[in-house]
């Protein structure tokens, strides 16, 4: 799976980009041009520059200090630099899991049902309550393609598996 199937996938980044703009920074003395792999811009307003690279190379004291001037250089502008490496991005189910939301997503917007709902008096329910709440299995996952329910996507879909009404923060937690 892509970053850009998380940035899909994140039901509050309103828009994303490719290469999006070159920047100059300066580090060891010397001037530096850097282009950030991706842009997330969100919902709130908020701007995320965001670089992709395996976790070995991201670790290298050179890449620490460059990084570090490069974040501060997207913070002095009011944005936000993220690292991410295939750890972050890659996990092996939640990868099959949200491609699989993802395909079920319906091509109509579907209204946010699960808002409302009552959830028992629980802050959660299980993935078979959800069913029964919401009427069909269908239902369940078409509410966690477009965010409406998140889960752990860490684990595969299961009767047991706890459901929730989405939270803005759901959307941070898929990144870091």
């Amino acid at each position: 799976m892509t970053c850009l199937h998380l940035a899909e996938f994140a039901r509050t980044i309103a828009a994303f980009d490719e290469q999006p703009l070159s920047i100059s920074y300066v580090t060891s003395g010397r001037r530096r041009r850097y282009t950030p792999d991706f842009r997330f811009l969100w919902e709130n307003g908020q701007e995320w520059f965001v670089e992709v690279k395996p976790a070995e190379r991201l670790a290298t004291p050179e890449n620490n200090e460059r990084f570090a001037a490069i974040a501060s250089y997207f913070e002095s502008t009011g944005a936000r630099f993220v690292a991410l490496t295939e750890e972050h991005i890659c996990h092996s189910n939640r990868s099959q899991l949200v491609s699989y939301l993802l395909h079920m997503r319906p091509y109509e917007s579907v209204p946010n049902v699960c808002a409302d709902l009552d959830w028992r008096g629980a802050h959660s329910v299980n993935f078979a309550e959800a069913i029964e709440i919401l009427g069909s299995y269908r239902n369940v996952l078409e509410a966690l393609a477009v965010r409406n329910l998140v889960c752990d996507l860490h684990q595969p879909l299961a009767a047991e598996t706890l459901v929730r009404p989405f939270a803005e923060a759901d959307d941070d937690a898929l990144f870091v």
